[in-house]
């Protein structure tokens, strides 16, 4: 792979969509050049001895050629600026024509699986060890288009290019069970049958191809969620500007070279409305600086909860009204919305009937939350005795103010 990387020229930064078309054009370049020659190859051969896994295997090819002409022509229309009616640039036309092509894909794999089922009932192939040799030789070149199209690929970041690469890959694979088949059709009149066998399973490889990459170049084109590598690096980032509590609602809209964002950060409730708008600023430079894209910072308050010795006091003073509690205890506050959630415990006397604990719980929490209505609360129950070692005190206290 070293090797082939570098034999790749260095055009200059690849987000640069001049530049970007140029390593499209380079790479369509040798597919074209690749495809043609084993796409005449093929089928002469193919002919020759009256294979049909090899005969569809150049049909194959001649929609390699098709996928090239495509790539090129796209390339050469995504670099186009933005303009008024296409204000993110024309980058999109890569994904549009990748789904194009895949359709060619998924037709030309019909075609194939059509001609090989017909050669199922009288197959004639005429295969030797030599011709075996050659087809593995072509396996070569086609893995070797893969490798330089994964190249080209990862110094741009392109899904088509990636895509044509894996098609390649797969090209490279079915020659070698093509090979298999011929040889193996040399032993025996009878192993004959692989031939179109064997083409059928190309044709099902090539249709393959071609549905996963509509599927994939449609969900870029539909909206796909961002990776948690993408999340991870926005919070990342994000969390670098001091005031920042936390990033989250990322979402990310990619048009090829331009990419924007949308994000919220949270940020505290005491902060000024101009402190807020510095470091949402802040925020979407270090986005454009670490992540190259353009994106707009939704400032969130994060809510302060009111310091809990202040909350026990008041929730002391709502319970003191109620001669039925004995005692309240493992009062907790926790964050949660505008204000927080209350979790609390209360001892009563347990000869209390259930329906009368449940008013109780019911008209404690209804004074509490009049008192902290941004505050859930959650008022538990127990019983008690006056048995209680902790707590025998004041529940023995509890039970005389009962009295």
């Amino acid at each position: 792979m070293n090797g082939i990387v570098s034999l790749i020229p260095d055009y200059g930064d690849p987000s640069n969509p001049e530049v970007r078309a140029r390593y499209g054009y380079l790479e369509s370049a040798v597919g074209l050049i690749g495809n043609s020659s084993l796409f005449i190859a093929k089928l002469f051969i193919g002919l020759l001895i009256s294979s049909v896994a090899l005969f569809g295997d150049s049909l194959n090819h001649l929609t390699d050629l098709g996928i090239s002409f495509v790539l090129l022509f796209g390339f050469r229309l995504a670099k186009k600026e933005a303009d008024k009616e296409h204000p993110f640039g024309h980058a999109r036309a890569e994904n549009i024509l990748s789904i194009v092509v895949a359709t060619l894909v998924v037709a030309m794999g019909l075609v194939i699986l059509i001609t090989s089922a017909l050669g199922l009932t009288e197959p004639v192939i005429r295969g030797s060890l030599t011709v075996a040799v050659v087809v593995l030789a072509f396996a070569l070149v086609k893995e070797s288009m893969a490798r330089f199209a994964f190249a080209v690929a990862d110094r741009i970041d392109s899904k088509a290019l990636r895509a044509d690469g894996w098609n390649h890959r797969f090209d490279a694979i079915i020659s070698v069970v093509i090979a298999v088949g011929i040889y193996l059709s040399t032993l025996d009149p009878q192993l004959r049958i692989i031939d179109p066998v064997l083409g059928i399973v190309v044709a099902i490889f090539v249709m393959y191809t071609g549905i996963r990459l509509i599927k994939e170049t449609g969900d870029e084109l539909l909206g796909r969620t961002p990776s948690e590598e993408v999340l991870r690096a926005v919070r990342e980032v994000a969390s670098q500007v001091e005031g920042v509590e936390d990033a989250h609602d990322v979402l990310v809209h990619d048009y090829g070279t331009y990419k924007t964002m949308s994000l919220h950060v949270t940020v505290k409730e005491s902060m000024t409305a101009g402190e807020a708008h510095d470091i949402a600023s802040e925020v979407e430079t270090a986005m454009k600086d670490r992540m190259s894209v353009e994106s707009v910072v939704h400032i969130e308050p994060k809510q302060e909860i009111k310091d809990v010795k202040e909350l026990e006091k008041q929730i002391e003073e709502v319970i003191s009204g109620y001669k039925e509690v004995l005692s309240s205890h493992n009062i907790r506050v926790i964050p949660h919305g505008k204000g927080g959630k209350i979790d609390m415990h209360i001892l009563i006397d347990k000869h209390t009937s259930v329906e009368d604990a449940h008013k109780l719980v019911h008209d404690i929490s209804s004074s509490i939350s009049r008192r902290l209505p941004d505050h859930e609360i959650s008022v538990h129950v127990e019983p008690c005795g006056g048995e209680c070692e902790i707590c025998q005190e004041i529940c023995s206290r509890g039970f005389e103010k009962k009295d």
